[in-house]
């Protein structure tokens, strides 16, 4: 195709209106059928997007009673389908029961994990659910009549139950009990525990609203009361109250006097529930505890006596202080948790192996040895027997199963989930007592967070309640004969080892930095405490890792905290001081001692000086410094140190420009200037002396009428003119007065 242009500055020729509207549009048409395949190819070779996360339904079966089914009794199952990302339709479910019962832990493990290989199973009832919109939940409950033949004459043991649904199932358990026969004793450890935190203690408002009621440590405490159940407390919850004094939150005080007055058996745990296991594995020869915590207490809280203090069980006599002085708690009526026994450990569940028993045991006397207690899946070859002992070192061993179903119960806040979990914990309870014979069981539940009230209560009352058994403590369970086991090799998590080894680190530097302080205990009590509450055996995973290395991070503040402040001097003076500043952050005052060093012999300054630095805030120092005669520029190296000796800060270095001959020159010119002004007032006097002498030694005045060399002396009055000439004047004899009469009179004329 040849195209043709137009020539040079010819005129653009113009279109209608009309025609350039249909022109665009036209155009427009071509463009959008062209870019739609386009798009559209663009679109199928795209990859797919993410489709959006799907949950599935879930059907949960929970027998009554706590799964518990006598002879002649109906069997009473509570069906719940909880629909996921998608709603689900109306449907039938069934009720089937297993004809033999399941031998052992590992048959209920299998079953309750839906494996149901080798089970016979027998219809016993049928309902309907109905539909249940996405994220609802829709309930019915399935009955069986105890005149039903597949109920009846059922030998004792726990049977498999299943319901089914459109697909899903639902396993869970049914125990025919043993009544007859002497009761097997179980005791319960119960911990009273807050969340994990980082800091070293809780907070007033944290207590506040934990100890309300319907705050967490109300709901452990309200579960506990009126049950034998063995607390475990963590220490760090009482000495948050008692550190806060009259400032203590009333419902916390309150509190601290109930769980004191409990008649419950207890222990202590590590404080802030810290992982012992992993501070052994670090290579502690003994698990950390609290060194002081000085830094929470404020004295206006202490200057009368506070109701938090006074709630303990063994109040130490009051030291006597000048009145209005605060008298302050010591550390172990702040950590006292009332009348507990002694080197109780509670390590996490799967970490302690036969050398970490040794060194616990190790801590122990014989009128308190040390108890370990141990779960049975860390005892070689399964041994269940509660009272054990590791190389003559008390160890405990709690059933793993029973432990493990029980802290599942207290963690569900729905009915029908609790309701499965409670049953599996009861079919756990009646094998081990088929297994132990007369020995106690004893069972844990383990450490979690926002259990509530009903899930507390619902858990600890099935312990106390399980047919056949009967209540008993972990003091009476240690006291049993032991037996002799082995422990399989401990879960060592071996990043969580690293972690307390740079913790320890990080403490130590800390404590070295703190002799700058009058009160080292005030910094160094602080880190122990927060290092305990972020190793706290409720951290795990990520939660754990970010916890320590926010910790960590903290601790790098602390130790920059206190710095020096300089910039570049000029010197210009032999003897002007240096004025560097020292930053403190901290909100304590500190005793540093700064060391100016320089290898240059043209400045001269002094070594070491000792700063008292205030609170929070800069101080201006003054060194010492003697400039030579010389000039240039000179490197000074700063370095701050506690009296101890101990480096603070990074060393700072300044160049120092010295111009010591500005000073000289100065001088020199002064001195010229004060010989120049003296010499010539030397002169001067001296010229003056010579005159004086000069007008002495001139001859003597003469006499004014006495004629000197033949030349009379002129009349005074006379004014030069002749008689004659004074005769003629009419106004000769006629004088104007002066104002003085002494001034010479002048001559009046016309």
């Amino acid at each position: 195709m040849t195209v043709t242009s137009q020539p040079s500055g010819a005129p653009v020729p113009r279109r209608s209106f009309t025609r350039r509207l249909l022109a665009t549009l036209a155009a427009g048409a071509i463009v959008a059928a062209v870019a739609l395949p386009v798009s559209a190819a663009s679109a199928a070779t795209q990859s797919p997007s993410p489709s959006a996360s799907t949950s599935p339904s879930v059907l949960i079966a929970a027998p009554s009673a706590n799964g518990i089914l006598r002879p002649g009794d109906a069997l009473s199952v509570v069906v719940s389908l909880a629909a996921g990302s998608s709603a689900a339709p109306a449907g039938s479910v069934a009720l089937s029961i297993g004809s033999a019962p399941l031998a052992d832990d590992a048959s209920i493990d299998r079953w309750l994990s839906g494996d149901a290989s080798g089970i016979v199973l027998q219809q016993v009832a049928t309902g309907i659910l109905d539909a249940t919109a996405s994220g609802a939940q829709s309930t019915t409950t399935l009955t069986a009549p105890g005149t039903d033949p597949a109920l009846a004459s059922r030998a004792t043991g726990v049977y498999p139950v299943l319901a089914t649904s459109g697909g899903l199932t639902a396993p869970s358990v049914v125990v025919v009990p043993a009544d007859a026969g002497a009761q097997t004793p179980i005791a319960l450890v119960v911990p009273i525990t807050a969340a994990p935190l980082t800091r070293g203690l809780l907070t007033a408002n944290e207590l506040a609203e934990l100890t309300a009621v319907d705050g967490g440590l109300s709901a452990q405490l309200d579960a506990v009361d009126g049950t034998a159940a063995t607390l475990a407390v963590d220490p760090a919850i009482p000495a948050a109250i008692r550190v806060l004094g009259s400032a203590a939150p009333p419902t916390a005080v309150a509190w601290l006097q109930r769980l004191l007055a409990l008649p419950n058996d207890r222990f202590a745990l590590q404080f802030g529930d810290s992982d012992l296991a992993a501070q052994l594995h670090a290579g502690l020869t003994a698990p950390l505890g609290p060194t002081s915590l000085q830094n929470y207490m404020a004295a206006a809280d202490f200057v009368q006596p506070a109701p938090a203090v006074s709630a303990v069980s063994t109040p130490e006599p009051a030291p006597s202080t000048t009145p209005g002085q605060p008298s302050y708690p010591s550390l172990s009526t702040l950590l006292d948790i009332g009348v507990a026994t002694p080197h109780v450990y509670w390590p996490a569940t799967g970490t302690a192996g036969a050398d970490t028993v040794a060194t616990l045991g190790a801590l122990g006397s014989a009128d308190d040895p040390t108890h370990v207690l141990i779960p049975s899946t860390s005892v070689s070859g399964g041994g269940r027997q509660a009272s054990a002992r590791v190389g003559g070192v008390s160890t405990p061993v709690y059933d793993a199963e029973i432990s493990r179903a029980l802290a599942d119960a207290a963690g569900q806040n729905d009915s029908t989930r609790r309701g499965a979990s409670l049953a599996a914990a009861q079919a756990y309870l009646s094998v081990a007592r088929t297994v132990t014979a007369d020995q106690p069981v004893l069972a844990v539940l383990d450490r979690g967070t926002d259990r509530s009230r009903v899930s507390l209560r619902a858990t600890l009352g099935l312990a106390a309640t399980a047919p056949g058994y009967t209540a008993t403590t972990l003091r009476t369970v240690a006291s049993v004969p032991a037996s002799d086991i082995s422990l399989d090799a401990p879960d060592v998590d071996e990043a969580r080892v690293d972690e307390v080894r740079n913790l320890v680190s990080d403490e130590q530097n800390v404590d070295r930095f703190a002799s700058i302080l009058d009160q080292p205990e005030l910094l160094t009590g602080r880190e122990r405490a927060e290092l305990l509450q972020v190793t706290n055996v409720s951290w795990t995973g990520d939660a754990a890792r970010q916890a320590v290395s926010d910790h960590r991070g903290a601790t790098r503040t602390t130790l920059d905290s206190v710095g020096i402040l300089s910039s570049d001097f000029r010197l210009v003076s032999s003897s002007a001081p240096l004025r560097p500043w020292v930053r403190n952050d901290l909100p304590w005052p500190v005793t540093v001692v700064m060391s100016v060093r320089t290898n240059d012999v043209r400045l001269r300054v002094q070594d070491r000086t000792t700063i008292d630095a205030q609170a929070s805030a800069n101080t201006r120092v003054e060194v010492p410094v003697e400039a030579r005669i010389a000039n240039g520029e000179v490197s000074v190296d700063l370095q701050l140190y506690s009296p101890s000796g101990v480096p603070i800060g990074s060393p700072q270095a300044v160049d120092v420009e010295v111009r010591a001959e500005w000073e000289n020159i100065g001088i020199v010119v002064v001195i010229a200037l004060i010989v120049g002004f003296l010499s010539l007032g030397v002169v001067r006097t001296v010229a003056r002396r010579r005159r004086l002498r000069a007008e002495e030694a001139s001859p003597p005045a003469l006499d004014d009428d006495e004629p000197v060399e033949g030349i009379g002396v002129k009349d005074p009055d006379a004014d030069g003119r002749s008689p004659a000439e004074d005769a003629d004047d009419p106004l000769a004899d006629e004088h104007v007065p002066h104002e003085n009469p002494s001034d010479t009179e002048q001559e009046t004329r016309p």
